[in-house]
């Protein structure tokens, strides 16, 4: 067992009898499968005796690491409360953060493939996970086959994700990079129930930056440029978003912008003032207060 495992973690799946469900703030609760997948927004399987299975829940505190790069994989995690990042360090040492899932995310499938977890998942809250062994997960499968359709809608949720990372990163400009992390994180605060247009980062304007591939000043200068055309009002990690539309047209200005203003590629993330095709990277100023926000995204 590692260190980064609880005796939880290492108990196989099982059907339990849940009785009175104790209260999930300490380690030992249990969750649900009709509260899992209310979690991962899946429909429930109409089986009576899934009412009787149950998944152990894990609490984990600010900083702590719920896996590391390397440990022996064991377990799919669903955040049922809290923030994560996730982070993937290469041979020399090198970090790059890969996300920050949430309440309702799945973590761990990367370590499906070769058995080992390819990445580090770090609590940016006090937060909490639901543990699902595979091994289990598989016996339950094969009992209830309409939840393995339901297993490979979440993994294509994490697919789809990727993918739209892939773009983003691929074709905008630094501004519109951060505009578009804004707009998502937006979006999945509200689907949970929180405000939509003021909310604060659990994350740093360094973690951002290395998961949008951009320096920490980049950020800096984004989120000010953006506070700057009233877009946004940034105070500390408190972001309150003025004009969504605005905000929108950043990332996609032929849907708004005027006419004749075109959105041009970005070159490729800079990561010590290189840029990923080896030619040197640019700066980006800060832009004045008095340029229009649909030039934002083309300046």
């Amino acid at each position: 067992m590692t260190s980064a495992m609880s005796h939880h973690d290492a108990l196989d799946f099982g059907s339990i009898d849940l009785g009175p469900i104790s209260a999930p703030e300490h380690e030992g609760a249990n969750v649900s499968v009709r509260e899992l997948t209310r979690l991962l927004h899946i429909d429930y399987p109409d089986e009576a005796w899934l009412a009787r299975t149950a998944f152990a829940l894990r609490r984990v505190h600010d900083g702590e690491a719920l896996v590391h790069s390397g440990d022996k994989f064991h377990s799919l995690y669903i955040v049922r409360s809290g923030c994560f990042k996730t982070v993937y360090t290469d041979f020399s040492g090198s970090e790059q953060v890969l996300g920050f899932p949430m309440c309702g995310d799945l973590m761990g499938a990367d370590g499906i493939d070769g058995g080992h977890y390819k990445s580090t998942a770090v609590s940016l809250d006090t937060s909490e996970v639901v543990i699902v062994p595979l091994a289990g997960m598989t016996r339950l499968t094969n009992e209830c086959p309409s939840l393995e359709a339901l297993l490979y809608r979440v993994l294509s949720r994490e697919l789809v994700r990727v993918q739209n990372m892939t773009w983003t990163l691929g074709t905008l400009g630094a501004e519109g990079r951060v505009a578009a992390f804004l707009l998502n994180l937006s979006e999945r605060l509200g689907a949970l129930g929180y405000s939509r247009r003021s909310f604060n980062l659990r994350m740093t304007r360094q973690e951002i930056g290395s998961y949008l591939g951009l320096k920490l000043e980049t950020v800096s200068r984004a989120l000010s440029a953006l506070n700057n055309t009233r877009i946004i009002h940034v105070h500390q990690r408190t972001i309150d978003i003025i004009d969504p539309d605005a905000l929108r047209a950043v990332v996609d200005p032929a849907g708004g912008a005027a006419p004749g203003i075109e959105a041009q590629p970005a070159a490729g993330p800079v990561r010590n003032g290189i840029q990923d095709d080896g030619r040197p990277g640019k700066s980006r100023a800060t832009l004045p207060a008095d340029v229009p926000w649909r030039q934002l995204a083309v300046a």
